[in-house]
């Protein structure tokens, strides 16, 4: 009885363990098969967007783009085509359809800050995709399509994530593999309608779309300049960005952390990272950092990204140290600042500087300010703030605020606010 029985219940696992490999496989090619007629029924809607240089006829850049309307609207990212707003005689835009004709093409409309275009692909009548209007659930299927690494169009299934709720302007996040060239394809449900556009991934299959709401955002705006010059256009929406963000940052005091002996300014706006660390290892001094800063930037070109904010406190204690060996370290750390802003002489002026001491609630700071201004975007710049405590012998701080795509007004009262924030909890 006792064998009858365990080859009865031997039997039973093994073949309910072969029905549910089975009913995966099935399960499993069900959803090849969505995705495959999801492709064939939505491929023409598809373009892939190529700079050509025009000294040489070839291709610069590459990247993809989709259909809106039937009158040839397509929509793609800025950065795709960022080489054109910067130099439009030497870079022209043109698209290849799904049967391989070649199109030109001519730049309508930007987003930079959320990273956003709209050509006119001078089309009578062009198969399209819908932009949605209700939002959808979390973890439910969706198509991101793009040409890839030249390959072609392609399909990649991912998953809906969600919105990010630790950036500046919120994106949808995805798991599924964006890889170059997929820039500005879209991410669409299974009926065709789009979520977003592909915009970044992070290379751990995590890739991040700009949400439908933006684009609709743009189409509907007119734009009120010369388009034979988007310069300006930039200029105009990242003064406007600055001025929000710096607006909501502005209208609350900063709010602080110790750090030694010291006050300093902390988390500042949900949308900053930060982190913290302690180094004592084979030094004559005890030295605390902690850093601040935006996830994201704003894409300008190829070799010039703004849209910093970062700052850093570095406190020290070296009560075994003479004065001269600390103020020595003190000096290396305020000299040194370590900034990663980009650019080139192209893009930006040398930093302008200006060194002072300014004392702050009994806190004696050395400070320097420095602008520089973006060469082709009047009225914007790149501010570095440095501070060094001169207050006590053996204990200091250091601390380095950057910010990038700035207006002067907002610069100097952020600076003036940020110094603000530091006190000293006199022993």
């Amino acid at each position: 009885m006792r064998i009858h029985y365990f080859l009865h219940s031997l039997t039973w696992r093994t073949v309910g363990a072969g029905l549910g490999s089975l009913l995966f496989c099935l399960a499993a090619n069900a959803q090849g098969i969505a995705t495959e007629a999801v492709f064939s029924k939505f491929k023409d809607r598809l373009v892939q967007i190529r700079i050509i240089d025009t000294s040489t006829n070839a291709q610069s850049t590459l990247g993809s783009g989709f259909f809106i309307d039937k009158s040839g609207t397509i929509i793609t990212n800025y950065h795709v085509i960022s080489k054109h707003v910067f130099k439009p005689k030497q870079y022209r835009i043109e698209y290849v359809m799904h049967d391989a004709s070649v199109h030109p093409a001519q730049l309508v409309n930007i987003d930079v800050v959320h990273d956003l275009a709209v050509l006119d692909g001078q089309q009578s009548t062009t198969p399209y995709l819908n932009l949605m209007d209700h939002t959808i659930n979390k973890g439910e299927r969706i198509y991101t399509l793009g040409n890839p690494l030249d390959l072609g169009m392609t399909i990649v299934e991912s998953t809906y994530n969600g919105l990010t709720d630790d950036t500046m302007h919120e994106r949808i996040m995805l798991s599924g593999a964006l890889n170059p060239g997929m820039s500005g394809g879209p991410s669409i449900t299974e009926d065709g309608t789009v979520i977003g556009v592909n915009v970044a991934a992070t290379g751990t299959n995590i890739g991040f779309l700009v949400t439908a709401t933006f684009l609709k955002k743009l189409l509907q705006h007119k734009p009120k300049f010369d388009s034979g010059n988007f310069i300006d256009r930039v200029r105009e929406q990242l003064l406007v960005n600055q001025a929000d963000y710096m607006h909501a940052l502005l209208a609350k005091p900063f709010k602080g952390k110790m750090l030694g002996d010291y006050v300093v300014p902390d988390k500042l706006a949900p949308y900053l990272n930060c982190w913290g660390d302690t180094d004592e290892e084979n030094k004559p001094y005890r030295g605390s950092s902690t850093i601040c800063a935006i996830k994201n930037d704003i894409f300008l070109n190829q070799h010039f990204s703004t849209g910093e904010i970062r700052y850093s406190h570095h406190y020290f204690s070296g009560e075994k140290m003479n004065n001269y060996r600390f103020y020595f370290v003190m000096q290396q750390y305020f000299t040194n600042p370590g900034i990663s802003l980009t650019g080139n002489k192209e893009d930006v002026t040398e930093f302008n500087c200006m060194t002072d001491f300014v004392e702050q609630d009994k806190l004696r700071f050395k400070v320097a300010f420095c602008l520089r201004e973006y060469k082709k975007i009047k009225g914007v710049y790149d501010m570095m703030l440095n501070a060094a405590s001169v207050s006590e012998d053996n204990q200091g701080l250091v601390t380095t605020l950057t910010l990038g795509g700035i207006s002067y007004d907002n610069a100097v009262a952020f600076g003036k606010e940020y110094l603000r924030a530091f006190k000293w909890n006199r022993r």
